[in-house]
């Protein structure tokens, strides 16, 4: 499990590199065209937009790998240390939980809006919506890791110890 969300990390970590970049460059390009040769591109604030959604959804559901969404650490470390285990089983129940709800309600969306086109760039809606089954299959993933590693007693793993590179 643990090889498999170090090869998934690193991928997604290479992954949404290239997208903030292909997001930065279509930007700069669209405002040159827009005021140098007063010609916008018409499919670039769509494009930008679907790729954003893409970045945010997959970025948060690597942020499960890192520990980087709200957590009780607080209450936790000062407050609840004798049930620290059992809320961290918890939150990682509810990170599979609504991982798994991604995934039903993205492919329910991808189904209902599959002869929906966006109207710049003429790409069906549902590769939009694709986006939220994928997300979800890589929250699920990290969740099952964090429980693993609770199962396991190794808790220095689940703190907020790790860095992003």
């Amino acid at each position: 499990m643990e090889k498999i969300s170090r090869k998934l990390d690193h991928f997604l970590k290479f992954f949404l590199r290239i997208l903030i970049l292909s997001m930065v460059t279509i930007t700069f390009i669209q405002v040159v065209m827009r005021y140098a040769f007063n010609s916008p591109l018409t499919w670039a604030e769509e494009t930008v937009g679907v790729i954003m959604i893409y970045f945010g959804l997959i970025g948060a559901s690597l942020g499960i790998y890192y520990h980087l969404h709200i957590s009780l650490e607080f209450f936790l470390k000062k407050i609840l240390k004798k049930q620290e285990k059992f809320i961290k089983y918890i939150e990682n129940v509810l990170y599979l939980s609504f991982g798994i709800i991604e995934i039903i309600y993205g492919i329910l969306l991808m189904r209902l809006t599959r002869f929906q086109v966006l109207p710049a760039t003429n790409l069906s809606v549902k590769y939009t919506y694709l986006a939220l089954p994928i997300a979800g299959v890589i929250m699920v993933v990290f969740a099952l890791r964090l429980i693993v590693i609770l199962k396991r007693g190794d808790n220095n793993e689940l703190g907020d110890n790790n860095i992003i590179r």
